[in-house]
C-alpha cells in the first residue's frame, strides 16, 4: 500500500509538468496569430481581395460626427465618416461602409489620395446611378469613403447616402424662378408620384427643370468637399453622364505638384473665361482649393449674382476660380489638353494618328451600357504595361461595327463635302488620283465611295441624295434601325469604312 502511494506521488509531478507545458504551447501560438486570434500578415495576403472587403465590411456613420482615423494595419483600411458642411441639410451618412485599400502608383498616388466628387439630379438619379455603383464607384476600384454623391435631394440607396447639396442654398436665390424645380421636388416626394399609366417613368422623380438646377450646384459641391476632406491631394469631378478612367487620370497627376494650384481638364470657354468641361470630368489640386476657396469662406455667396445671371455650372466655377488667380491648364493651348478629358462619346468622337497612341481620360455622353463596356474593358487592362489609349477604345468598342458600306447610318464624315452644286468648284486635296472621280462624287453611293478610295488620307464617307462627305478621321456614328419613324421621315443615309488603311496609323 506504501509502495502504490510512492508510486502515484512520482506520477503526479509528471501529470502536473504535462499539464503546464501543453498551456504554455497553447499561449504560444495565440500570441503568434495576435490578439483576438487575429490571422498573421502573411495569412490575410493568401486570402483573396474579395474576402477581405466582405470581412472589412462596417456600419455607415452620420456626416455631421467626425470620426478620427484609427491605426490600421497594412493589409486593411479603415474607414470613417467625412463631417458635414451642411449642418441644416438632413443627416447625411458616409457615402458606403468600406473597402480594400487601393494599390498605390509607383510615384505614390493612388486612389486613396483623392476625392471623387460625382454630381447627380433627382429627376436623372434613379436611371443613371445604380449602374456606376456596380462599376466605376466599386469598392475594389476606389475606396467608398473616398466619394461623394451630391445631387438636389437627398436620396439612400442601400448604405450609399446621397447629398442634397442645395439644403443650404440662401433665402435670396431659393426665390428665383430658376430655382422653382428644387422647392416642388418635396412635393413630389410627399405625394408619391407614380405615373406609368401616362407613360411617364416611375423613377423620374421631381418636377421638369432639372438642368436649370443644375448650375448651382458646382461651387457648394467643390467647397463641401474641400471642407471635408482636407487629406485629399486631388478633388476630381465627375457627372452621373460620364465614365472617368480612374487609373489613367492617377498616372497623369503624378506629374503635377498637388501642393501647388492645378485645375485641369478639357478646355471650354463662355464669355472670355477658359474653363474645364464639367462633362469630360476635371480635376483640382488641393493647393488650388486652398488658394480659392480655402481662401475665402464666403466663396459661394460671393458669385450668387453671378451664378443666377450665367447658364453653366462649370463655367461658374472656372469664372470664380480664375478671380482667385486659379486658371486653367499650363497654357491653354497645351497640347496635353487637346485629348484625353473628351466632351462627347465614343461614337461621336474621331479617332485620328494625332490621339490614336493618348491615353483617354474619359467619356460624356454616356448610357448604362457604355459604362458597363467601358468597366469591363478597363478590369481587363494591365496599366503597369501602359495606359489605356484611344486605339484600345477604337479596336474595342468601334472597329467591330464598322463595314464597307451600311445603309440607315451616318458616320459623321464632315472634313470634306461634295455636292452638285459645288463640284465644279471643289478643290481636290493633293493626294486624290483623280479630280475627276473626286469631282463625281456626288452623282452615287459608288461614286462616293470611289472618291474615298482615291483620296490617300480617306478612311470614311457618308451619302445623302446628292452630298458625298468624306473625312480622313474615323467616326462611329449611328444608324436609324429598322422601325424606326425616321425611315419614314428621312432619305437613306449609306455609310462606309475603309478599316484597312487605318491599321498603317502608328505611334508618333
Amino acid at each position: 500500500m506504501r509502495r502504490a502511494f510512492h508510486k502515484d506521488n512520482r506520477i503526479v509531478p509528471l501529470g502536473i509538468m504535462l499539464l503546464t507545458f501543453i498551456v504554455f504551447v497553447y499561449h504560444f501560438e495565440l500570441d503568434r496569430q495576435g490578439p483576438l486570434g487575429e490571422i498573421p500578415a502573411k495569412a490575410v495576403q493568401a486570402v483573396p481581395n474579395a474576402l477581405i472587403v466582405e470581412s472589412a465590411r462596417t456600419a455607415s456613420r452620420p456626416l455631421e460626427e467626425p470620426v478620427e482615423a484609427q491605426p490600421i494595419k497594412e493589409e486593411y483600411q479603415e474607414h470613417h465618416a467625412v463631417p458635414s458642411a451642411i449642418p441644416s441639410a438632413k443627416p447625411i451618412v458616409s457615402s458606403s461602409s468600406t473597402a480594400a485599400k487601393q494599390p498605390h502608383s509607383a510615384k505614390g498616388l493612388s486612389t486613396d489620395d483623392i476625392v471623387l466628387m460625382f454630381k447627380t439630379g433627382a429627376t436623372v438619379l434613379w436611371k443613371r446611378v445604380p449602374i456606376h455603383l456596380t462599376t466605376s464607384l466599386s469598392a475594389h476600384r476606389i475606396n467608398h469613403d473616398n466619394v461623394i454623391i451630391y445631387s438636389d435631394y437627398p436620396e439612400t440607396i442601400g448604405d450609399w447616402e446621397i447629398i442634397d447639396v442645395l439644403a443650404n442654398t440662401s433665402e435670396q436665390v431659393r426665390h428665383s424662378e430658376l430655382f422653382e424645380p428644387y422647392v416642388q421636388q418635396g412635393d413630389y416626394e410627399a405625394r408619391q408620384n407614380y405615373a406609368e399609366q401616362l407613360n411617364v417613368p416611375g423613377d423620374s422623380a421631381g418636377s421638369s427643370g432639372g438642368w436649370k438646377l443644375d448650375k448651382y450646384k458646382f461651387l457648394p459641391i467643390v467647397d463641401h468637399a474641400g471642407r471635408n476632406r482636407p487629406d485629399a491631394k486631388w478633388y476630381i469631378f465627375m457627372e452621373d453622364d460620364s465614365y472617368l478612367f480612374l487609373p489613367n487620370i492617377v498616372r497623369y497627376l503624378e506629374k503635377f505638384d498637388h501642393t501647388e494650384s492645378w485645375y485641369l481638364g478639357s478646355l471650354a470657354w463662355i464669355h472670355g473665361d477658359y474653363f474645364a468641361h464639367g462633362g469630360s470630368g476635371f480635376a483640382l489640386s488641393r493647393g488650388a482649393w486652398e488658394q480659392s476657396f480655402g481662401s475665402d469662406p464666403h466663396l459661394v455667396q460671393k458669385f450668387e449674382a453671378f451664378t443666377e445671371a450665367h447658364g453653366c455650372g462649370d463655367h461658374i466655377l472656372g469664372h470664380a476660380l480664375k478671380e482667385y488667380g486659379v486658371q486653367f491648364g499650363e497654357t491653354t493651348d497645351d497640347s496635353r489638353f487637346r485629348y484625353g478629358f473628351n466632351p462627347e462619346s465614343h461614337w461621336s468622337t474621331w479617332f485620328e494618328q494625332d490621339n490614336w497612341c493618348q491615353p483617354v481620360y474619359s467619356w460624356h455622353h454616356t448610357h448604362g451600357r457604355d459604362v458597363a463596356r467601358f468597366y469591363s474593358l478597363e478590369q481587363s487592362w494591365d496599366f503597369d504595361h501602359r495606359p489605356l489609349q484611344f486605339r484600345d477604345i477604337y479596336q474595342a468598342l468601334v472597329a467591330p461595327y464598322l463595314r464597307s458600306r451600311v445603309e440607315w447610318w451616318d458616320n459623321l464624315s464632315s472634313k470634306h463635302e461634295i455636292r452638285s452644286s459645288n463640284a465644279k468648284h471643289v478643290q481636290a486635296p493633293s493626294t486624290v488620283k483623280s479630280t475627276e472621280t473626286w469631282r463625281s462624287a456626288w452623282q452615287s453611293v459608288d461614286a462616293c465611295e470611289a472618291a474615298c478610295t482615291a483620296w490617300a488620307e480617306c478612311v470614311q464617307w457618308s451619302f445623302y441624295e446628292d452630298l458625298c462627305k468624306m473625312d480622313s478621321m474615323i467616326f462611329l456614328g449611328s444608324g436609324i434601325p429598322a422601325g424606326d419613324p425616321r425611315r419614314q421621315s428621312n432619305l437613306m443615309w449609306t455609310s462606309g469604312w475603309l478599316p484597312r488603311r487605318v491599321e498603317n496609323w502608328g505611334c508618333q
